[in-house]
């Protein structure tokens, strides 16, 4: 069964399409089967739909909604998208985050807001830390568990003694299709990792073949070690397809070998 990808917002525009859609820092992608249609993000704004009209794209029939963590170039969109369509995501979605650092249980630095105030509960959401099965095609893995956690900022905290706490990104999960090549797995951030992203996905579906891996994977500003290791682990799972686009960085792509880009506007298909 062929499936369909269209990156409806990505950083940059696919060349074609340079002056009619709009690109910006985020991540939003339509996948489609004949018989499912899901959008997995919305990235920062309205832009999405903006680009899904100038592409002559009808959401209206789209059956569900992933959204993979609460940072704002990936739910931004969602205050402007009117759907019917059933919305899933990790509870902690909701965390109000900031890019920043806690000194002292006294001192805290914050800058930039991550977040947006998302009125979740308006729409059909099913919140959930573990696996949810959208079809027996699709599938949300939920919170990844991972061997080391990472700090990417820090969470306002709500009645509790400290104003904030460290924000480790726990409400990242993928989308994950299962191919009768392997998986095809969609990330957003990839906040918790490429390497436990996957191995997480092979242990909730028991298929250990990885076909491809879609999405942004936060590959921007990683060592030379971090992505030769990943780089070794790719050609050692032997995965077809690799798409690095939003946060993986023209650094990140020019480690991984047989990385494609995946812009604005830019529809691939996968059988």
């Amino acid at each position: 069964m062929t499936l369909k990808i269209t990156a409806l917002l990505e950083n940059q525009v696919f060349p074609p399409y340079k002056g009619v859609l709009v690109a910006k820092s985020g991540l939003s992608l339509l996948i489609e089967t004949p018989k499912t249609k899901i959008i997995f993000d919305t990235g920062p704004d309205e832009s999405f739909i903006y680009n899904s009209k100038k592409l002559n794209i009808d959401l209206s029939s789209v059956s569900t909604v992933v959204i993979s963590h609460g940072h704002f170039d990936h739910c931004g969109g969602l205050p402007f998208f009117s759907t019917d369509a059933k919305l899933i995501c990790h509870p902690e979605v909701k965390n109000e985050r900031y890019y920043g650092w806690i000194i002292t249980k006294s001192i805290e630095l914050t800058f930039k807001k991550l977040s947006r105030k998302v009125k979740y509960e308006i729409f059909d959401t099913f919140f959930s830390k573990e696996e949810v099965y959208i079809n027996d095609e699709f599938l949300y893995s939920g919170e990844i568990k991972r061997d080391k956690n990472k700090q990417y900022g820090v969470i306002r905290n709500k009645n509790k003694d400290e104003n904030f706490s460290p924000d480790f990104v726990k409400d990242e999960g993928v989308l994950i299709y299962r191919a009768t090549r392997g998986l095809i797995i969609f990330i957003g951030c990839g906040h918790p990792g490429v390497i436990d992203i996957i191995e997480y996905s092979k242990r909730i579906t028991g298929i250990k073949k990885v076909y491809a891996i879609i999405g942004g994977l936060h590959l921007r500003y990683a060592s030379p070690f971090k992505l030769w290791t990943i780089r070794n682990y790719i050609k050692k799972e032997n995965i077809q397809h690799v798409y690095a686009c939003h946060c993986s960085g023209a650094w990140g792509r020019l480690w991984l070998s047989n990385s494609k880009k995946l812009s604005t506007g830019q529809s691939i298909e996968l059988d």
